[in-house]
């Protein structure tokens, strides 16, 4: 199986580094939407940022109404919905609350970590944690 990649401007990355500090101490969190390429290469387009209903530093939960009116806009937009992000206070592994969301969203969760600046993205492949390699473009 060709390895997994999700692709992201700067301007991407940066504005999710902006979101998650404003947020904190909770974990922001947002939906990212944009098309898979040759069943591998997930590319974001658009970021979607979505409220942390639970203003958890632990946890975060997307309202449902706010999470069908993204499904439809991507949609009317020819755009899918390839990747989940969310902030964490300490550490980049998902959690066992997210493995658990992962297995309900089989998409690409990308995870920054707050204390050590960094991000990391991990998908579940026939219910295996792996790590995704992310691509950082200029545009």
């Amino acid at each position: 199986m060709p390895e997994i990649s999700l692709s992201v401007t700067e301007n991407q990355i940066d504005s999710l580094i902006r979101l998650t500090k404003e947020d904190l101490p909770y974990e922001s969190c947002c939906l990212l939407l944009g098309r898979i390429v040759n069943d591998n290469e997930y590319c974001v387009e658009q970021v979607k940022i979505m409220e942390n209903k639970t203003h958890s530093e632990y946890s975060f939960e997307m309202d449902p109404d706010e999470l069908m009116e993204v499904y439809q806009w991507a949609s009317n937009n020819s755009l899918d919905i390839v990747g989940v992000y969310h902030s964490h206070l300490d550490g980049s592994a998902p959690s066992s609350t997210d493995l658990i969301f992962m297995k309900l969203n089989p998409v690409i969760w990308l995870i920054y970590e707050v204390s050590g600046s960094r991000f990391r993205a991990f998908t579940l492949v026939q219910d295996i944690l792996k790590e995704v390699k992310i691509k950082i473009s200029r545009e």
